[in-house]
């Protein structure tokens, strides 16, 4: 299987679209993105958040096992309902899912090798959070070589100042920002 083009979801999992607080309008446009990519057979990837029991994965140091763990009951614990794809993103055969451990979907996965071996050139990157997980993608898949397209309304932020800002003067600068009706309109026009 070879697949120039990957669409790649990042975090769109029931703990984290509950805490960012995403509308059903948002998870609607997933849906429909979802649907058009996969008639254009676009390979998906799924990106989840999920750690073992105690958060061993989760460094003091930088603050994340304090407050993951200071939300309590297990949050974000491999099982837990919070680290489940949120039901508009399940998953159909033939797509994966990749589980990280921190913020970059590449830092400590297999992500890498996976895009190489099915031929990979271009990310189309959607998820959440903007200032977290799509910073860390796009950053690092930069470093890695991939051209990269962001889809600018299929990414959010609680913080709509910092998605602005994130999207116009930095992601800009390493990817090509488009709207979800942009990039799925042009879809199997290659």
């Amino acid at each position: 299987m070879t697949a120039s083009t990957v669409l790649l979801l990042l975090d769109i999992q029931n703990g984290i679209v509950e805490r960012a607080g995403m509308t059903q309008s948002y998870l609607d446009a997933v849906s429909q993105t979802l649907k058009a990519a996969r008639a254009a057979h676009v390979q998906v990837i799924h990106v989840l958040t999920a750690f073992r029991p105690g958060y061993p994965e989760a460094s003091s140091r930088n603050g994340t096992k304090e407050r993951i763990a200071s939300w309590g009951d297990g949050v974000f614990i491999e099982g837990h309902p919070s680290t489940q794809l949120h039901p508009v993103t399940t998953p159909v055969e033939g797509e994966m899912v990749v589980t990280k451990r921190r913020v970059s979907a590449f830092h400590g996965t297999d992500l890498d090798l996976i895009l190489r071996s099915i031929g990979a050139e271009t990310l189309v990157i959607a998820g959440l959070i903007t200032s977290g997980a799509v910073l860390s993608a796009v950053r690092q898949a930069a470093d890695l070589d991939y051209k990269q397209i962001v889809l600018e309304d299929l990414c959010a932020d609680p913080d709509a100042e910092v998605h602005d800002l994130l999207v116009k003067k930095v992601l800009s600068k390493q990817a090509t920002v488009m709207s979800l009706s942009e990039w799925t309109a042009g879809l199997g026009k290659d």
